[in-house]
């Protein structure tokens, strides 16, 4: 199982010289494709510094992202965003609140310019995968609840086809009964798909309940 995601000694920090917070303070880290690879800490531990950098939201003060054993800003070619996706902690925060869930979920489509047939054909087609109710599509997010909302941004990620998937902290939001039910349903999402993930929790059950593998962060570093 080939390694997409290598970091090597990455660090971040916040702050103007003054007054620096180290956020990453070296962090070495493997991730791999095929499976679900999950990063767990407590909150303010760096977690999502270091989904951002992945991602190339961000860049690292020091150290290397590798991507498929290529420096990231060299691999940042026009399929990264398209092979590799993220969903954000709060739903309700991550979407456009005017749009539709039609165009919430298209939207990646029309950026990539997918015709508007077979855009269409790919919305029902990960609906259908996320039993999201075609009754939803002319909704907007404050009609939804916090569990519908969470669908729609998955489905919004996987509409393109993606080889991997970075969640940060997705169920956070989501009370325990609802967040149980879509990661159980995700996780034979994930194992149909083959997809590569990169799970982001502070929850240990959840972690359970999907990880292939587990590394720990604790004050910006790995620890285990």
């Amino acid at each position: 199982m080939g390694t997409r995601f290598r970091l090597v000694s990455v660090r971040k920090a916040y702050g103007d010289r003054r007054q620096l917070v180290a956020a990453l303070g070296g962090v070495d880290l493997e991730i791999k494709d095929g499976q679900v690879n999950a990063l767990v800490g407590r909150s303010g531990a760096g977690k999502s510094t270091l989904a951002r950098i992945l991602m190339g939201f961000e860049r690292p003060d020091d150290g290397a992202v590798l991507y498929r054993g290529r420096p990231l800003d060299e691999a940042a070619r026009p399929d990264f965003r398209r092979c590799n996706q993220m969903v954000f902690q709060n739903p309700f925060l991550a979407v456009n609140p005017l749009f539709s869930v039609q165009r919430i979920i298209s939207e990646p489509l029309r950026l990539n310019g997918v015709p508007t047939a077979a855009g269409m054909d790919a919305i029902i087609a990960v609906m259908e995968l996320l039993e999201i109710p075609a009754g939803l599509l002319r909704r907007r997010p404050h009609e939804l609840s916090g569990g519908e909302l969470q669908r729609v941004a998955l489905a919004r990620a996987l509409v393109l086809e993606p080889e991997f998937l970075v969640l940060d902290e997705p169920f956070s939001a989501l009370d325990d009964l609802t967040s149980m039910r879509i990661l159980r349903q995700f996780r034979g999402i994930v194992r149909r798909l083959g997809l590569g993930t990169l799970f982001i929790s502070h929850h240990p059950r959840h972690v359970a309940a999907l990880a292939d593998r587990v590394a720990v962060l604790e004050k910006g570093r790995i620890v285990g």
